[in-house]
């Protein structure tokens, strides 16, 4: 990626990144909020998908509008950085999920039981794998949804991060915004409160505790996707990071979850506290060792 310095050093050109900004925040507001009635009216799951490509369509006109091209999008995958990032990107929510629900398992938060059937079954079977231990068998379970999910979830996926990271983060980084990751991360979780409180995403016993869950959760976890997207210079770690957060989390740590009557969803999840505890711990780790890495 070009470094603000290179790309938005005069007064001009910082001028014109806040314009981007505006104009990309205006857009995605107004197209939020048509496919937010729709998506709430009808109650309809696959329409959530449709709503994940706001991000991407107001990017993109920003661009057509201010005549500013794409290349600083950055679909690069040409650098052994870049690699290390997606495999970073690969293992850091299997970390995370990992050692949230074990604490809730271990704990008696929940109880967990593997799960059976799904898309996922043809290939234990396929590779003779059912009768393996089930720590081994859940483990297998997870390594695929991570790896298979981010395929499948790839578009909608692209649809946020083209926006987020491939747009706002770096734009709110040039044109000089005070914490311009802390206010990406809460520009990306105020956009998830309205389907939120309709009840189509971490809905749980309290609206009031799912929206600060999420919060909580989505902030530390921008930190995470933004270090990847800024060090590596490439939008597709930020792609990954997001896609394997939401099969495997969404999968078989879901799945493998039975609530003990404790509203384990406060805890677990994608607005559980213990979620946004072990989020935010991995979110320091990576901004340090980052932080370390690029001299800063």
């Amino acid at each position: 990626m070009t470094s603000p310095a290179e790309a938005f050093g005069t007064e001009g050109q910082i001028q014109r990144a806040r314009t981007g900004l505006r104009l990309f925040l205006s857009i995605l507001l107004i197209t939020s909020m048509i496919l937010n009635t729709v998506v709430i009216i009808t109650k309809s799951i696959p329409l959530i998908a449709v709503y994940m490509l706001t991000p991407a369509l107001s990017s993109i006109l920003a661009r057509i509008l201010l005549r500013e091209g794409f290349k600083d999008v950055s679909f690069r995958l040409n650098s052994t950085t870049i690699w290390k990032g997606i495999g970073f990107a690969l293992l850091i929510p299997m970390i995370i999920c990992a050692i949230t629900y074990s604490i809730a398992w271990f704990s008696g938060i929940a109880s967990f039981q593997l799960p059976v059937g799904g898309v996922f079954e043809k290939f234990y079977h396929a590779l003779g794998l059912q009768d393996l231990p089930t720590p081994l068998n859940f483990i297998f379970m997870v390594v695929v949804a991570g790896i298979m999910g981010s395929l499948i979830n790839l578009i909608p996926v692209m649809g946020e991060e083209v926006g987020w990271r491939g747009y706002m983060l770096t734009r709110l980084v040039y044109a000089k915004v005070k914490y311009p990751i802390l206010v990406s991360g809460l520009i990306w979780a105020t956009w998830h409160v309205p389907i939120a409180i309709a009840g189509l995403y971490v809905a749980g016993t309290s609206v009031f505790l799912s929206v600060l869950g999420m919060y909580l959760c989505i902030v530390p976890f921008s930190y995470i996707t933004a270090h990847l997207r800024l060090t590596t210079g490439s939008v597709w770690p930020s792609v990954i990071i997001h896609a394997a957060w939401n099969s495997i989390i969404q999968g078989p740590f879901a799945r493998a979850s039975t609530s003990t009557g404790s509203h384990s969803e406060i805890w677990i999840g994608e607005s559980g506290l213990i979620t946004a505890l072990i989020i935010f711990i991995v979110a320091i780790i990576v901004s340090r060792a980052t932080m370390r890495g690029t001299n800063h």
